[in-house]
C-alpha cells in the first residue's frame, strides 16, 4: 500500500494535511492520477470516499449540521439509504430525507414506485471502518456510491427484482440486496475492516393473502450479493479534488428527458422521508 500523495497546492496545504490527520487515512491508497484524467460516470460502478470528503465537495446535496445530515436530492443528488440514523466519526446523527433500507410493498403500484425511485439516483450507503491490528478503537466512516445510472449496475438491480418476479411460487416475497461482501474484501486488500453490517437494502412484497405457504417456508426469500468494480475516489490533493467534484457532480446531476425541457427527476417518492416544497410537485 502506498501513502496518500502529498499536497503540492499551497493554498490547499493545511486543510489537507488536517484532514488527513483527522481520518488517519495514510495507508489508504489515493485515487492515482491515470483514473482521474479517463475518469468518467459511465465508467464508475461502485465508488468509496471519506463521508467529510463527500460533504466537502457535495454541498449542494448534503449537509452535515448539529448533529443533523440531510439530503437534498429533489433536484438531482443521492437516494440515500438509511435507517433514520448514522455514526459519523463518533457522532450520534440523525438523518433527514432518506429510504429506509427496508420497507413493504403492499401493491404493484407500490413496486412500480419503489424501483422507479430507487433507480433515479445514485444510491448512497454511510459505513464505518477501522485499521486493522489498530490499537484505536475509534471509527471512521466513508460513503459508499452505487452508481444506478451505469448500464451494468442499473440492470443488476433491474435482473435480481425481475429474476425473484419470475421465480417466486407464493403471492408474497422477500429480496435482499447485499454489497456487504464486496467491500469487505476491497478494504481488507486495503488493511481496513467493516465495523457493522448495513451495506444492504430489501423490499418485501406483501399482498393481503391468508397463508402463503412458500413464504411462510422461505421458499420466495431471496438475497441477492451485488458485484463489480469499486473505484476510490479518496484524495488530498487540489487538483484531484476538482476534478473529483466535476465527477460527482456529473454523477448527481438531474437527469433530462428526451423531448422535455423540464428537470425529469421524479416527484418525491413516499419511501423518501424529505419534505418537498410546493413547486416539486408540478414536474
Amino acid at each position: 500500500m502506498t501513502a496518500a500523495m502529498a499536497v503540492s497546492h499551497p493554498t490547499e496545504m493545511g486543510r489537507s494535511d488536517r484532514l488527513a490527520s483527522i481520518f488517519s487515512l495514510q495507508s489508504m491508497t489515493s485515487i492515482s492520477s491515470d483514473v482521474v484524467a479517463t475518469m468518467t460516470t459511465a465508467n464508475c460502478e461502485m465508488a468509496i470516499l471519506p463521508v467529510r470528503l463527500l460533504l466537502d465537495l457535495q454541498p449542494n446535496y448534503l449537509n452535515l449540521e448539529n448533529g443533523v445530515l440531510t439530503s437534498h436530492n429533489q433536484r438531482g443528488g443521492f437516494n440515500v439509504l438509511s435507517d433514520g440514523a448514522a455514526v459519523i466519526d463518533g457522532q450520534q446523527c440523525r438523518v433527514i430525507n432518506y429510504i429506509h433500507r427496508k420497507v413493504t410493498l403492499k401493491s404493484h403500484i407500490d413496486y412500480k414506485d419503489y424501483r422507479e425511485t430507487i433507480l433515479a439516483k445514485p444510491m448512497l450507503f454511510f459505513f464505518n471502518v477501522r485499521k486493522v491490528k489498530s490499537d484505536s478503537v475509534s471509527a471512521k466512516t466513508f460513503a459508499f456510491i452505487v452508481n444506478t445510472r451505469h448500464p451494468q449496475m442499473k440492470a443488476r438491480i433491474e435482473g435480481g427484482m425481475n429474476e425473484i418476479i419470475s421465480s417466486v411460487m407464493g403471492e408474497n416475497y422477500f429480496l435482499q440486496f447485499n454489497f456487504h461482501r464486496l467491500v469487505k474484501d476491497y478494504l481488507e486488500r486495503q488493511n481496513f475492516e467493516l465495523t457493522e453490517d448495513n451495506l444492504n437494502f430489501s423490499f418485501t412484497f406483501k399482498l393481503d393473502v391468508f397463508v402463503d405457504v412458500f413464504y411462510l417456508l422461505g421458499m420466495s426469500k431471496k438475497n441477492r450479493d451485488v458485484n463489480g468494480k469499486i473505484l476510490n475516489l479518496f484524495c488530498t490533493n487540489h487538483e484531484k479534488k476538482e476534478k473529483v467534484r466535476a465527477f460527482l457532480s456529473k454523477m448527481t446531476c438531474p437527469l433530462i428527458k428526451l423531448g422535455n425541457s423540464f428537470d425529469h427527476d421524479r416527484r418525491p417518492s413516499i419511501y423518501s422521508l424529505g419534505k418537498p416544497s410546493q413547486e416539486d410537485f408540478f414536474l
